[in-house]
């Protein structure tokens, strides 16, 4: 069966108004989502709205908020008798029968079926606040602790101290995997007998019958023979049957085995969540059923679906088999017929990548990712984001006085561009998802130069939050897409490869030619820029141009994010800095150090360079006989402080400065 059949109860929607960071937003998610965004933003206060509602380890108190837990906007908000609303909004429990019991006054909609839980703190008379959870539209229907109990929320803290969780009784998820399985009572109680037996034969130790006559001694001094305090004897500690299981504890190692508190933090904090994943599976088809209620199920199972999945497993159980693939229909049969645990728990982790190494950050990443349950994960690592799929992404950011959230949930992308971001997405690359502006370039040589151009201007990219992104060609059609959607600022410098046109009569039938890879000279006919030409495709398939006006000028496209250069990057950086002496040196001297080329050909490039043929200089740095290439150029060219910057650049940076730090 394909694991997305069945589905599994996730949070679809998430409205906040008023609540701390959030002022009022809405977003969509899906049932796998990664949350994003700098420190403070507001990542931690959007777990702690769906906790209001889902969390069933908050009391009442708990819930009950304060005057400052309202959003900063907002001036006496008790006074003025504002409210907190927290609406969550479910899909994806069309085939668990007690959930669509449980939760029928919730329903909001039927295509597809959805429920809606709201959280709100509001006045309750004139001198009190109180907070109130219900269902659906209605007031009146309230989501009780029962409600909990079917669908609720785990919040695996990044502060967690998982040695302390595995030394809990309640908090501990090997105990909570334990309590999921039917112990035999009489089994234990033998087996709690014989420990205590054994341990007997401690008592015969001549150390401890020494200890024994020694403080019994020491009590006669101190209050003499005759209480009843005068005759102290050893015994073992009594093993409660009912308790025996506590006993147990984990240990890892394939050659030594070691305690938890033995190991690393990051192989224990790998475990630890991988135990909580398992104890939150559906658990509605067991994976070990008693012989006697298999054999009760069989005298209602007309289609013979537990002879086709279930064999003999010892002496009291039958095992679910692990060569055939599930089917609906068994799903069905469990989920109406067997009484079974039937809640549901959305889990959330914060920081996943606490104390791991990279490798094992993308490893658990993707087991988290391929589980069928419902999980949102808070994260600050690229190694993470670099392998989430584009859909997923949740990214919160700072819009005024507030934060807001824009999720990629909707994104409107076919499969292939999705494809190819989600490729694109290394560890470096991902870096995108985390700037506060972005700056998307076509190839290696403006990734090395940007930065310091920008340095060269006083600017500098880290301190505003500003991420250069290479993304190895001219197709920004995708990356627009998902940066909009994200809210995220964003400026693409791009070559115009100046072009212009000829007859060409060389054939039969005439037509025109475009010459690329020419200065531009005023006789030229036909003049263009095929920079533009692409920009204007992707910006009309992006459907941001409308109107048959829209790219008619160069501002059309400064708007919408676009600068181009006149010519390429190498060429318009050595036509403004021809005139400044140090730069043309700079220059020069750059194809001297790294070509393998003789004398003879450091001079040409020179002369070429003193003569303004920047073209000709360009196709020495390409010619591969030199072993210089463009991205090794640029990025010598680059620990270079004083060259001057074309003005397409310095543009595009205040622009985009301006977008982030407001005019």
């Amino acid at each position: 069966m394909d694991k997305e059949t069945i589905k599994y109860p996730f949070i679809s929607r998430v409205i906040i108004k008023n609540f701390r960071n959030f002022k009022n937003v809405d977003v969509d998610l899906t049932n796998k989502q990664v949350i994003l965004g700098e420190n403070n933003i507001g990542k931690t206060n959007f777990i702690k709205a769906l906790q209001l509602v889902l969390d069933p380890n908050l009391s009442d108190y708990d819930r009950y908020l304060e005057e400052t837990d309202f959003n900063d906007t907002i001036e006496t908000p008790f006074d003025n008798k504002e409210i907190i609303e927290i609406s969550l909004e479910i899909q994806g429990f069309e085939h668990n029968t007690a959930l669509l019991a449980t939760f029928c006054d919730a329903t909001i909609n039927t295509n597809p079926p959805t429920i809606r839980i709201t959280y709100e703190f509001a006045p309750i008379s004139d001198k009190e606040y109180g907070y109130l959870i219900y269902l659906g539209e209605d007031k009146s229907f309230a989501f009780t602790h029962q409600h909990r109990k079917m669908l609720n929320l785990k919040v695996i803290n990044g502060l967690r101290d998982a040695n302390s969780d595995f030394k809990n009784l309640r908090k501990s998820p090997l105990n909570q995997l334990l309590k999921q399985y039917d112990f035999d009572k009489a089994v234990l109680k033998e087996i709690a007998q014989n420990m205590k037996d054994e341990g007997k034969s401690i008592l015969s130790f001549e150390e401890l019958i020494d200890l024994k006559e020694k403080i019994n001694k020491n009590i006669i001094k101190i209050v003499g023979n005759q209480t009843s305090y005068s005759d102290i004897s050893l015994e073992t500690v009594d093993i409660n049957p009912d308790k025996i299981l506590n006993t147990l504890k984990l240990m890892i190692g394939s050659n030594k085995q070691r305690p938890t508190s033995e190991v690393s933090l990051g192989v224990t904090n790998i475990l630890y969540i991988s135990l909580v994943l398992l104890s939150l599976e559906d658990k509605t088809i067991p994976t070990l059923i008693i012989k006697e209620e298999l054999e009760k199920l069989r005298e209602i199972d007309s289609e013979n679906l537990l002879d086709e999945f279930y064999e003999v497993q010892g002496e009291r159980y039958y095992k679910l088999s692990q060569e055939k693939e599930i089917s609906l229909e068994l799903y069905k049969f469990f989920s109406n017929n067997y009484d079974s645990d039937k809640g549901h728990t959305i889990l959330v982790i914060e920081e996943p990548e606490a104390h791991l190494h990279p490798i094992l950050q993308r490893c658990i990443f993707r087991d988290v990712m391929r589980k069928p349950l419902s999980i949102i994960l808070t994260t600050h690592s690229t190694d993470i984001t670099s392998v989430s799929p584009i859909n997923s992404i949740v990214h919160l950011r700072l819009e005024e006085d507030s934060t807001s959230i824009h999720s990629t949930n909707n994104i409107n992308l076919n499969t292939k561009d999705k494809l190819d971001i989600e490729r694109y997405m290394d560890v470096k690359r991902s870096e995108l998802y985390f700037g506060k502006g972005v700056i998307l370039v076509e190839g290696i040589a403006e990734e090395y130069l940007i930065p310091r151009l920008a340095l060269n201007l006083g600017i500098d990219l880290d301190f505003y939050g500003i991420v250069c992104c290479n993304i190895n060609s001219t197709n920004f059609k995708p990356y627009i897409a998902l940066l909009r959607e994200l809210g995220i600022p964003y400026i693409i410098f791009t070559d115009g490869d100046y072009y212009y046109e000829i007859e060409d009569n060389s054939s039969s039938k005439a037509k025109t030619k475009r010459i690329y890879h020419e200065l531009e000279k005023d006789d030229h006919k036909n003049k263009g820029w095929l920079g533009l030409d692409l920009a204007y495709d992707a910006l009309k398939e992006l459907r941001i141009f409308n109107s048959d006006k829209d790219g008619s000028s160069e501002e059309d496209y400064n708007k919408e994010g676009y600068y181009f250069s006149h010519y390429t990057l190498e060429i318009d950086l050595m036509i403004v800095n021809a005139g400044d002496r140090v730069a043309s040196e700079s220059i020069c001297n750059t194809f001297k150090e790294l070509t393998i080329g003789g004398d003879q050909q450091k001079e040409n490039f020179t002369n070429d360079f003193e003569a303004g043929d920047f073209y000709s200089c360009l196709r020495k740095i390409e010619n591969s006989q030199n072993k210089v290439g463009k991205g090794r150029f640029a990025q010598r060219l680059s620990t270079y402080s004083h060259l001057l910057v074309p003005s397409y650049i310095e543009n595009g940076l205040k622009s985009l400065i301006s977008k982030i730090t407001g005019d």
